[in-house]
């Protein structure tokens, strides 16, 4: 199917709705955001001389939720800039809009009859062809559309997106009876391609695939909690991290997502499944009930199950209602979990445990498991995308089949069967024919068991992404080593996957990135400089920092450094493009490495920033270099003051600013206009091989290196004087002023007069001299101690 979407229409300005508009201004797709027109004019509209022609009025809903959206946190922006995509109207003056769209998403209450009225009320605004969508998170698909023409019916399907919707990555899809094929298969590239989500294949069924599974764990965790006699405070210890699971524990999810959210979400399952078995699963203990009543509904009325209480959190009393210490929580299994390194060796602490927390811990993730395992194929036709939902959706770590990676399945199966539980058929054939897990990974391919293939299968994956791990069994490994493998990844493009055991440098990476870099000059076109985790690159290991500290190994240290800087000099003077495929942290060191790349393609979510100050350091491989570069390149031939250019990077580095996006990592000038943004980071390396080709093919000559004139003490002066009043106005230390006096040193270019010739090379050892004077400063190694010890910043 050959079409794209240029505009979209949500209807419904809610929380999901203006998640939407804002995932899609994300990708830079512009959208009409509706809603209802109000009832009545308000005090504050009268006496400001409104009336219900006004627009003001009309789109009063709508406008509301989109400041309401502008400000949100987490931010559902990328950029604030990007609210100008978003135009709010209503839904009686301005359905004829619709006619411009290429996709309206129906995001309005979840209730059937007020969906179909609104469908029937758009429908003579919409152009044939026009991909229309639901948003419900229960509702059958295609009961809303049972009234509806054949034509409609075609280009109609559930979108179900989760929230906050620019975070969380799964994106449900459930196509309805009569959804044509290739409808269908563009939703599925657009959701990922260009709005950066996971698809899963859901079934018309209720709640589809993530709301079904997710819903049993509060009921069944609740329950259970009763039923043994345990507190919220033990339930939240076992059920967060201890089992891969978001650190908030049970009853502190419900805190953060609201009460009144999680048993209406429940009690949604509860209405729509019909076995009684089932509807028996979803019914959640009275106290639920009493509080939503009472209005403790978590953070938002400041009080749920965890209440603070001046500067202690407390926690409620379900008997009594009333909030109390929270006791501390001791179980053997639970201790065991902990100091386990892997999940598969926490999950075996605990069932292997013999207390309440491993009973406990059984009885819920099994019944999760045989639950999900019974409803395959009725939700959905595999147990990819049953993992998937709540990995993606929920954020577990594991979904209900992969957490078995690791453990003697057939062992527990056997278990469950002693304890009387019902094991599904299929499983059982699974083991009867030998296949002992659920996955594997064979030659760097990931495979699952099919259930009607009855053998595994690899997980598909689109041709186009490129996934390291598979080049392994490839034979594409070019160069390896523990701190970064070099592979081949075609059409003469090399990538350099970083893998420290922390993402930070060190100098075995350093001195393996040189390594790449000579192979890269001798037989390839380009190259690509990845990070493996969750993280490009967190910056220098502080514990190796420590250590020339501790040794007062001085020139060590500057030899470390100056090793670092050259080597980051040789991507960007590289004759052949270095492209940085970002995503996650890229700080310090990371950040310095990145900007000295021929080009960047950044993850939507990435975080960039020279962070330094934070352990009272500057940043020493390249980072004030690049600034001064950029600065001059921006006022070279002009009559321009260099301060006035220099701030920006100046507040970024002094005040250790990191960016929350890619985009706005553009904004804070770590990206180049010419950069470029992938929202889905499972693309991120085939589209930074993209852009080496690209660049190649558009004959890539790299930057010249020259010197330029020192921008001298007093063209800079005014930066001292700014954080010099920050200083007396309390804003910094001390310690903070001399930090920022010595970062502008360097950026005048030392002592020397204003003028004079210099090179990178020169404000590369100012760097160096001043980082190295920092660390023999006791204030500096407290700052670094307390990194190392707490992982935060020490102001001192």
């Amino acid at each position: 199917m050959k079409k794209r979407i240029k505009k979209v229409a949500i209807l419904g300005s809610g929380t999901m709705g203006g998640g939407i508009a804002a995932q899609l201004a994300n990708a830079g797709i512009p959208s009409y955001l509706l809603d209802i027109v109000p009832r009545e004019l308000t005090d504050k509209e009268k006496a400001q001389g409104l009336t219900t022609d006004s627009p003001a009025f009309r789109n009063r809903i709508a406008e509301a939720n989109k400041a309401i959206l502008v400000k949100s946190k987490p931010a559902a922006l990328m950029s604030k800039d990007d609210a100008i995509l978003i135009t709010v109207g209503n839904m009686e003056d301005n359905l004829d809009w619709l006619s411009e769209c290429d996709w309206v998403v129906e995001v309005v209450p979840e209730n059937i009859a007020i969906k179909k009225a609104v469908l029937k009320q758009i429908a003579p605004f919409i152009k044939p062809g026009t991909f229309v969508t639901s948003n419900t998170s229960s509702i059958s698909i295609n009961s809303i559309v049972e009234d509806m023409p054949l034509e409609f019916k075609q280009y109609w399907m559930g979108t179900h997106f989760f929230n906050p919707v620019r975070y969380m990555k799964l994106l449900e899809l459930i196509p309805g009876k009569e959804t044509l094929p290739e409808v269908v298969s563009f939703m599925a590239d657009f959701g990922e391609r260009v709005l950066g989500k996971g698809i899963v294949w859901a079934k018309d069924t209720p709640a589809f695939v993530a709301n079904r599974l997710g819903n049993y764990g509060g009921p069944s965790a609740l329950n259970l909690m009763l039923e043994l006699g345990l507190s919220i405070a033990e339930v939240d210890a076992i059920t967060g991290s201890a089992i891969g699971r978001p650190g908030t524990g049970t009853f502190g999810l419900y805190d953060l997502v609201g009460l009144d959210i999680g048993i209406a979400s429940t009690e949604e399952v509860k209405h729509n499944v019909s076995d009684p078995a089932e509807k028996e699963m979803y019914t959640l203990p009275g106290f639920c009930q009493e509080m939503l009543d009472r209005g403790m509904l978590g953070a938002k009325t400041k009080g749920g199950f965890y209440k603070r209480v001046g500067k202690e959190k407390q926690v409620i009393d379900i008997n009594t209602f009333e909030y109390g210490p929270i006791q501390p929580v001791q179980f053997a299994s639970l201790t065991a979990a902990k100091k386990a390194k892997t999940l598969p060796e926490k999950i075996a602490a605990f069932y292997e445990g013999d207390d309440k927390a491993a009973e406990f811990t059984w009885r819920n993730l099994t019944g999760l498991f045989l639950y999900a395992a019974a409803k395959i194929p009725e939700v959905a036709d595999d147990i990819v995308n049953m993992d998937r939902s709540l990995c993606w959706g929920y954020n577990h770590s594991k979904g209900p089949f992969e957490l078995w990676n690791g453990l003697d399945l057939e062992k527990y199966i056997a278990r469950l069967e002693a304890e009387g539980q019902v094991i599904p058929a299929w499983i059982k054939e699974m083991l009867g024919a030998g296949i002992k897990s659920f996955y594997k990974t064979e030659a760097g391919v990931d495979y699952y068991y099919s259930i009607p293939d009855k053998k595994y299968l690899p997980i598909e994956h689109k041709p186009e992404v490129i996934v390291l791990k598979e080049l392994k069994g490839q034979n594409k490994v070019v160069k390896s080593s523990d701190v970064g493998t070099l592979y081949d990844i075609g059409d003469g493009v090399l990538c350099l996957e970083l893998h420290t055991r922390t993402s930070a440098i060190s100098p075995e990476l350093i001195d393996f990135m040189k390594l790449s870099q000579e192979e890269l000059a001798e037989n390839w076109e380009g190259m690509v400089i990845a990070g493996a985790g969750k993280n490009f690159c967190v910056g220098a290991d502080l514990t190796g920092v420590t250590n020339i500290i501790n040794e007062k190994n001085w020139d060590l240290g500057a030899q470390l450094l100056a090793r670092t800087q050259e080597v980051y000099r040789a991507n960007k003077y590289s004759a052949k493009p270095v492209v940085m495929a970002v995503h996650g942290m890229a700080l310090g060191g990371g950040c310095e490495m990145i900007i000295q790349g021929s080009a960047i393609q950044a993850a939507g979510e990435s975080y960039i920033g020279l962070v330094e100050v934070g352990v009272g350091l500057i940043p020493a491989g390249g980072g004030i270099r690049e600034a001064v570069m950029r600065t001059y390149e921006k006022i070279k031939g002009t009559n321009a003051a260099p301060v006035d250019f220099i701030m920006p990077y100046f507040e970024n580095i002094a005040m250790a600013k990191v960016s929350t996006s890619a985009k706005e990592a553009m904004k804070l000038g770590y990206l180049r206009p010419t950069d470029g943004i992938t929202l889905n980071p499972d693309y991120l390396i085939a589209d930074a091989k993209k852009r080496v080709l690209d660049m190649i093919e558009e004959g890539y000559l790299p930057p010249m290196k020259k010197s330029i004139p020192s921008f001298g003490q007093s063209a800079v002066a005014l930066l001292k004087v700014g954080t010099h009043q920050m200083l007396e106005a309390g804003v910094i230390s001390e310690h903070d002023w001399h930090i920022a006096c010595r970062i502008v040193d360097v950026m005048a270019g030392g002592n020397i007069t204003r003028g004079t010739m210099i090179t990178e090379e020169y404000l590369d050892a100012l760097e160096i001299e001043v980082f190295i004077g920092l660390c023999g400063e006791q204030k500096t190694q407290d700052r670094i101690a307390h990194m190392l010890k707490t992982g935060k910043p020490l102001r001192n």
